[in-house]
């Protein structure tokens, strides 16, 4: 009898959360956050946005969608000025810098400043 011998196989977490976003469109195995170059996440957490009203904080976020405002003269909105300096370029998660304020109870940040951050590269493109 004929005893074959299969190559080893090789994959790692990253490759696995590649091909969980080309079959799904959303990784499973790891966050986007996981995945990124950096292990930098900011100065703050959501949860703690109430306590630094007026400060300006440093964040990361996951682009989830993105809202646009036409404002009387048809120009379209979303942060005032900043987007202009810093727009979206594309989905992902990115690095924040803005000015903590708070509205009926409910902290929000206005941002100043934003740049999608790299993720590590897909092996499977090597």
């Amino acid at each position: 009898m004929k005893e074959y011998k299969l190559p080893e196989l090789k994959n790692d977490d990253i490759e696995d959360t590649y091909d969980e976003i080309e079959l799904l469109g959303f990784p499973v195995s790891m966050t986007r956050f996981d995945m990124l170059q950096t292990k930098y996440r900011g100065n703050t957490m959501a949860r703690d946005l109430l306590k630094l009203v007026g400060k300006t904080v440093r964040m990361t976020g996951d682009l989830v969608t993105i809202k646009y405002v036409q404002t009387i003269k048809k120009e379209t909105m979303h942060f005032p000025d900043s987007l202009k300096k810093h727009p979206f370029t594309g989905q992902g998660v990115y690095l924040l810098q803005g000015k903590v304020v708070e509205e009926f109870g409910f902290p929000s940040v206005e941002i100043q400043k934003m740049a999608r951050l790299p993720y590590r590269a897909d092996p499977r493109r090597e």
